[in-house]
């Protein structure tokens, strides 16, 4: 079960395309930032996995998963973005995000991660 938050709609929608063919994944929800309530629809999905964008427009990425974090921190956070977003690694440790996964990557790749997080931690590229 997993969530998406991703403001780039062709991005956003590219994920649930993918991931909702995959037979273990379920996509609870997929929506862009703007959201008044998002952290509170995130946590209502009952979602076992967020997949976030970094580089989103009407909220910090950092702080929407900081916030999950601190309301459930059993939720894996699996943030999307580019390898210069490498540099924030300290950063995205302290809000919870789990493993950065580049924007670059396979389908495969991102639906392998998304469907076993504990177990994509420990070969994870980018591990947070």
């Amino acid at each position: 079960r997993v969530f998406i938050l991703e403001d780039c709609e062709i991005f956003r929608l590219s994920l649930t395309l993918i991931l909702s063919q995959e037979p273990d994944i379920e996509v609870v929800g997929a929506v862009g930032s703007n959201n008044r309530n998002l952290c509170g629809q995130i946590l209502a999905s009952h979602c076992n996995v967020l997949l976030v964008g970094l580089r989103l427009r009407n909220r910090s990425a950092l702080e929407v998963a900081k916030e999950i974090n601190e309301s459930n921190p059993n939720i894996p956070i699996l943030a999307l973005g580019f390898s210069t977003d490498a540099a924030n690694v300290a950063d995205m440790r302290k809000s919870g995000i789990t493993m950065l996964i580049p924007m670059h990557s396979s389908n495969d790749f991102i639906a392998n991660k998304v469907e076993t997080p504990e177990k994509a931690l420990k070969d994870a590229i980018f591990r947070v």
